[in-house]
This record gives C-alpha cells, structure tokens and sequence, in this order.
C-alpha cells in the first residue's frame, strides 16, 4: 500500500508548538479512534502521543496471516511479561502481547471479528452503568464497521462459506472494514456439519453479530476485501481512523513518545501529560481533557506513576498519593485458552505447510499477484456453547454454589451473581471453541512464539489445534506498578485458574472438543490427536484438572484495569472519568467492567466511538 504524504505525524519541535484541546496518551486502537472523532470539529485541536514507531505501511502488519511473526517481536509488541502464575503447574511468567507502534493490539491482532453476546453488555448496565446494554452499544458497532458483502468479493473462496449473515446488522460505512476470509481451512465444513448434530443451537447461528452468537461458523475478520487498492490486507484503526484523517490541520500525532505521568495538581486537576521523546522529558498541556487510551496495563500505570491509586501500592513503589483511587489496577481479567491438537489424514492440508519453503513461495506469490490465497486469511471457524447446554442440572447447581461462595475471591458479589445466573441459561455463552488452522505448541503456552510453532512431533505434517476458552471468567487479577520508573513494566497478575470455577467450565469445554472430533463428517478427516498423545480420561476430574493447570495460554483478550462503575466499586465512572481527578478519563480495553464472550477488538472499537461521543457531549462540542 502506498504511504501517502501525512502532515499529522510530525516531529517533537511541530507538536510542542501546537496548543490542544485534549491530548490523547496511545496512539492504538481506541486512541485513533477518539482523535478522529474530536478532530471532525475543526476548532477542536487533539494531539496523540504514541510510545512506539508508526510502522505505516509495513507489510509485516498488512498481510493478514503474518501476525504470528509479529507476535514477540520488539519492533512490534510490547512483549509485557505476567508474575510467575502460582495456580498454574509450570508456575511460569506468561508472555503478554500487546502492540507496540501506531495502531495498537489491531496492528498485531488474529482479527478476528466478534461481538459479544446481548447479555455481556447488558450486565454493564445492570452493573449501574448508565447507557452501556447492547442497545446501547448497537449503533456504535454499526459506526465503526465497513462490512464488505461476499457477493461482491473480487476473490472467490476456496470452499463454500457456511456462515448466515444478516447484513442489516452490520455498518456499511465505516472505517474498518470486515469480511470473511477467502481462504478457509477446508476441513471446517466439515466441522461444523459434525457440531451441528450435538445440539440445537451448535449449528451455524441465524445471524452470531446480533447480540446471539451460540453454535459454529466462520468469523468475520478485520480485512478490507473492498476490492480497492487495499483490498486482502489488514483494517486497523491506521488504515480506518489515521490515514483518512492525516490531512487535518487539528490533528498531530507524535510517535517514539513515551508518557510518563500526569500534570496534576495537588486538589487532582490534570492539566497535561509529560513524556519522552529521543531520550529528553518534555511537557504538553491541555486545554480540556487528558484520554488516556494507552490500554489495559499503561493506563493504569500511567495513572500510579501520576499519584493516582492505592496509597499502599503508591508508597510501595516511592510515588506521592494525590488522588486516593484503590481500584485502579484492580478487576484485570483476561480470557484463558487451552484443548488438544490433532494431526489431519495424509492427503489433508493445513496452515501447517506453510512448513514447506516451496508452499510459503506459492502462497508469496499468490498474495502478490491476487491477494488472496493462505496469507490472506484471518480469523477462524469458531462457535460459542453454553454451559447449561453440557451439563447437568446438578452439575449446574454446583457450579452456581462454587460461583457465589465467600471462599474464593475474584469479582464483586452482584457480578458473581450475574455470572451465575448465566451459568444456567442454555441462551449464554460460557465457553468459546475456536478452530486454528494450524497445530500449536499448548505446553509452551506461557511463551507466544513457542506456542504458535509447530510443536516437535507435527514438523513437516498437517494438522490443528481446537482451543476452549473461558467466555466469561470467574478468575480476576491486577496491574500495579513496583517502581516509580515509566520504563519499567507494571507488575501484571492475570490470576489464570484462581478461581475453582474456571476449571469446571473448561472441563467441559475439553469434553465438547472431544465429541467434535469423534463426530462425522469431521472425525473422517483427523488421523490421531497429537497432544496428548496418551490416554486422558474427561470423566477423571482430577486428572483433568491436572491438564489444564499444566496446558494454559492467554487468549490475547486482557481488560477491566479501570474498569467502570460505581464510586468504590469502579476506577471510573460510567461517563468513563477517573474518580477523584478532573481533567482526565479512561477510553480503552482497561474500562471494561466485565469480560465479553468473544474476542474484543469489535467491542473497543464501540467502546471508543462512544467515549469520543460522550466527550463531545461533555464539552457541547
């Protein structure tokens, strides 16, 4: 893609000689989005700062299939590593991926387009977050999407598409546009035929973007398939919220720019943001806001390092308390992801042989040519199940009781009591099935590039990796930081298997991947299961539970740092305002109050369209 001439990314001497209006800290996926909303209002003067490079262009981050070679990369990721995860076996750090560089986690993310199921957001609402149900919500998911019809693809598909759509519920307009890959793995039809035979609501769903994802399908990816000049490349907030937009006099946007801290006075009014830039602090001030979109472990960070949190974790770490905020940090969950490789029958192929240097050449120049092919391809077959649907009555009941014990901690007790009553709904999605097309490495899964390797035993065969992951998890950790240094990662605690009920949904979710590949048409198809490779009874609860705490990866979906809620319960507001301080709010992944059944980048996305709205409102701009 070509790079056009960008007057909005400026150097250090060009954006210090501006005034602004706001500032936005992260120039990613929320905080492009919020920039180019306030700067439709011409008067309205918005600079972002950006810790990491632009990258504009790089075909690294533009062709679809090469995230897992990002992934771990410095130039790219952040590469934040978790404390050593005491409930887990290995009692390992995991690797935490977040983007590095203008655009964010969308710049580096699977792409995979989904929206939560009605019920998560709604339970924001019931949560007494005003203006946050998914009717809410709806018109911003509408705002942000360009959906682009498979009637209209310049590339046929490799197989047929399984999936029902309703396009009446999708954005035709908007900046980042969405589609189903043209490439698919091809045994997936396969699959979901066979899954649709194990329940009524395990089929291809009439329309999984209308508030009812439950049952199996093809998901839609964050990859323009316009037909344009873009077209079989990656749509991020660059490509939908910059580059459209970097031609305006009122926007300036500054990369390599590390934030550091807050401007805040001693009464908590935030008056601007230092940062550092090629190796020297510097200071911008704001005539109205701060938004602080640097995501869910540098917003909260940036918020202690500025006097604002615990007083106990601040003093701890040599920071003066300004503003007395102690949920800052706290209710950071992230979606756990384990299950089983299998290895296809010979004659199958998978993403696998891209093992093959003559078939990575192929599918190069296929992409070059036509962009389509294997390296056009994001996102995955998936589905979501509900707990109700795999269980009994009793196991429910139990379940329920494990949920709203005073035992274990984690979340809050009215939402323990939202997750419970979802435990028993057959219309709830507990537990999301995705098809990777390639096998995986599970027991590596504290370190992305091992896990996204083929592992030992499937070098040079053809084969998969079907994960469950926890929709909704009951476990919950923090983000704090240690040290007063910016340069030093926050202490980051995802908590995976804390909580007792997470490894009851998983069983099931293992013992639903199971009946998947030991249904037809599908079952034809797979020649042996490759990890485990030996005996692993589902019904032996302690030797599945043995399983799990030793074969767990991150989901890529962390959030709720900052999350959303009432004065003591939240560390902002439902208007998204930081407690305690003026001048500042929180627009990102981090102000989620609760987990989303799905992966999240369609969600911030909304999130982001309605927190720039809800600033506009603010201000009467």
């Amino acid at each position: 893609m070509a790079i056009p001439n960008l007057p909005a990314l400026c150097s250090l001497e060009e954006f210090l000689k501006h005034d602004y209006d706001f500032i936005v800290v992260g120039g990613g996926t929320a905080g492009l989005t919020v920039a180019a909303r306030l700067t439709e209002n011409p008067n309205i003067k918005v600079g972002v700062l950006e810790a990491g490079a632009a990258n504009i262009g790089d075909p690294m981050i533009m062709t679809p299939a090469l995230y897992p070679k990002i992934i771990g990369d410095p130039k790219y990721d952040w590469i934040h590593h978790s404390m050593p995860q005491k409930s887990l076996s290995k009692k390992m750090p995991f690797q935490q991926p977040r983007g590095k560089g203008l655009g964010g986690s969308s710049a580096i993310n699977y792409q995979m387009y989904v929206r939560g199921h009605a019920t998560d957001y709604d339970d924001w609402e019931k949560l007494g977050n005003r203006g946050w149900s998914f009717k809410d919500l709806l018109p911003y998911f509408k705002k942000h999407e360009h959906f682009d019809d498979p009637a209209s693809y310049k590339n046929k598909p490799n197989i047929p598409l399984e999936t029902k759509y309703d396009a009446g519920f999708h954005g035709r307009n908007g900046p980042i546009h969405t589609s189903f890959s043209t490439w698919r793995l091809p045994q997936e039809r396969e699959w979901i035929a066979a899954a649709s035979t194990l329940g009524e609501k395990m089929g291809s769903p009439m329309n999984a973007w209308c508030g009812d994802h439950l049952g199996t399908y093809h998901s839609l990816s964050t990859i323009d398939r316009s037909g344009g000049e873009a077209d079989g490349t990656r749509s991020y907030s660059v490509t939908g919220y910059l580059l459209p937009n970097a031609q305006r006099a009122n926007l300036r946007v500054l990369t390599e720019s590390l934030v550091e801290r807050l401007v805040i006075s001693n009464e908590g009014a935030v008056s601007g943001v230092e940062f550092e830039h090629g190796g020297k602090s510097h200071k911008v001030l704001v005539k109205k806001e701060v938004v602080l979109s640097a995501g869910v472990f540098k917003s909260p960070q940036i918020l202690e390092l500025s006097g604002i949190g615990n007083p106990e974790i601040l003093k701890a770490a040599g920071v003066k308390t300004i503003v007395n905020n102690p949920r800052i940090g706290e209710n950071f969950h992230d979606h756990p992801a384990t299950g089983f490789g299998y290895e296809f029958i010979d004659g199958e192929k998978s993403l696998d042989a891209m093992q093959d240097p003559s078939y990575v050449q192929s599918a190069m120049a296929e992409y070059g040519s036509t962009r389509n092919g294997p390296l056009s391809s994001g996102g995955a077959a998936m589905g979501f199940v509900s707990y109700a649907d795999l269980a009994s009555s009793s196991d429910i009941s139990s379940l329920q009781d494990l949920v709203l014990s005073p035992d274990h901690g984690g979340h809050s007790q009215a939402v323990k009591e939202l997750l419970a009553k979802g435990i028993a709904s057959k219309d709830e999605a507990s537990i999301q099935i995705v098809l990777l097309p390639a096998s995986l490495n599970i027991e590596e899964g504290y370190e992305q590039p091992k896990l996204l390797a083929p592992p030992p035993q499937m070098v040079g065969k053809n084969g998969f990796f079907m994960a469950a992951c926890i929709a909704r998890p009951l476990s919950v950790g923090t983000v704090h930081i240690t040290s007063s240094d910016p340069k030093e990662d926050p202490e980051i605690d995802p908590a995976y298997l804390s909580h007792p009920a997470d490894i009851e949904i998983f069983a099931k979710g293992l013992q639903i991947v199971d009946k998947m590949v030991s249904t037809s048409p599908f079952k034809e198809k797979i020649k042996r299961r490759y990890y485990p490779d030996g005996l692993l009874d589902l019904s032996d609860k302690n030797a599945v539970e043995t399983y799990l705490r030793d074969n767990v990866a991150t989901e890529y979906h962390p959030l709720g740092s900052c999350g959303m809620g009432k004065e003591g319960v939240g560390a902002v507001d439902d208007r998204l305002k930081v407690y305690g301080c003026k001048g500042v709010r929180v627009v990102d992944a981090s102000v989620i109050p609760l987990h989303v059944s799905g992966n999240i980048v369609a969600t911030v996305y909304a999130l982001a369209e309605k927190g720039a709205d809800m600033i506009k409102e603010d201000w009467g701009l």
